[in-house]
């Protein structure tokens, strides 16, 4: 595929549905893993923004009207998509993203540490903000972390297989 935008809408086609036939029904702890985060996680650096933003809201809705969960998951996606730059400097160091031709050369060409680095901070934010709106109460502060952690390391292990999986085949 070397039109760039097939390859978002194939990408956004592909995770969402298999998050809304596959991991919607797996409970892990009794928690069911995010995976519609690697959609994030591997969208072009260089793709326009408004786009962006625009697959993020849509990703969202979807995601909302599949797991009925009245517009959290499009606020947290939305927040997600908004922390996203300050977390690939944070965890890649200063890098012009106009010099960064593909996402798999920031994912294939750096270390175990900052991947690690970047997923627990789109993860941990995503999770935080996803259940501190569902739970929406001080209150239940203990149940927020707990939830957080523990969908985070289900998430995290997954989404690492996954970007493994597909883009060291490509490296090859």
């Amino acid at each position: 595929m070397k039109n760039i935008n097939q390859l978002v809408f194939f990408r956004f086609l592909f995770i969402i549905l298999s998050q809304i036939l596959i991991f919607n029904n797996i409970l892990i702890y009794g928690i069911s893993p995010n995976i519609y985060l690697i959609f994030l996680i591997v969208f072009p650096l260089t793709y326009n923004k408004s786009l962006f933003y625009i697959y993020v809201f849509i990703a969202g809705i979807i995601l909302d009207f599949f797991s009925n969960t009245y517009g959290i998951i499009t606020f947290s996606l939305l927040l997600s998509a908004w922390f996203r730059p300050y977390f690939l400097k944070f965890s890649f160091g200063h890098f012009d993203a106009s010099k960064v031709r593909k996402t798999a050369d920031y994912i294939k060409e750096t270390s175990l540490y900052q991947k690690l680095t970047f997923l627990i901070l789109m993860y941990f934010t995503h999770q935080f903000l996803l259940f501190s709106i569902e739970a929406f109460s001080f209150e239940k502060l203990d149940w927020i972390i707990k939830k957080t952690l523990i969908s985070t390391i289900i998430s995290i292990i997954l989404c690492y297989i996954f970007i493994l999986i597909f883009y060291t085949k490509n490296a090859r």
